[in-house]
């Protein structure tokens, strides 16, 4: 009885030749190629203002994170007033990444990334912050 053997994507096929069986043949699908994510190393910031509470803030935004940090200084002083760690919570209907956090166990912070594609400089965001919203371009 005859035999074929076909490495095939690190596959051993193994059928009988003849007698009705087919022999296997090395399959014709290319390799996928393998892609490192993030291969870029983009870092920005994204200052902002919440114009009712008197703050100014700064999204800090890396490639491997995300959206990861966000720091509230009181606009009138400059005085830092809290920092936030943010992480990933979903996205919106509209594709947009929602991202949240919280000061001191009280007080919760929300961002919203304003484009559905993934982040890049010119983007804008939309940071909640003790029930008040503001905007910010990352740069």
């Amino acid at each position: 009885m005859k035999a074929a053997f076909t490495l095939s994507l690190g596959i051993i096929g193994f059928a009988p030749a003849g007698n009705g069986w087919a022999a296997l043949t090395e399959s014709s699908t290319p390799a996928l190629a393998q892609v490192e994510p993030n291969q870029d190393n983009l870092q920005m910031q994204c200052p902002g203002s919440i114009l009712v509470n008197d703050i100014n803030y700064t999204v800090f935004f890396t490639r491997e994170a995300g959206f990861s940090r966000i720091v509230l200084r009181r606009r009138s002083t400059g005085q830092q007033i809290a920092e936030a760690f943010l992480s990933y919570d979903r996205k919106n209907a509209k594709g947009q990444a929602i991202w949240r956090g919280a000061v001191n166990g009280a007080a919760d912070v929300t961002l919203v990334h304003l484009s559905a594609r993934p982040a890049q400089r010119g983007d804008q965001v939309s940071v909640g912050y003790d029930g008040q919203w503001g905007r910010g371009t990352c740069q």
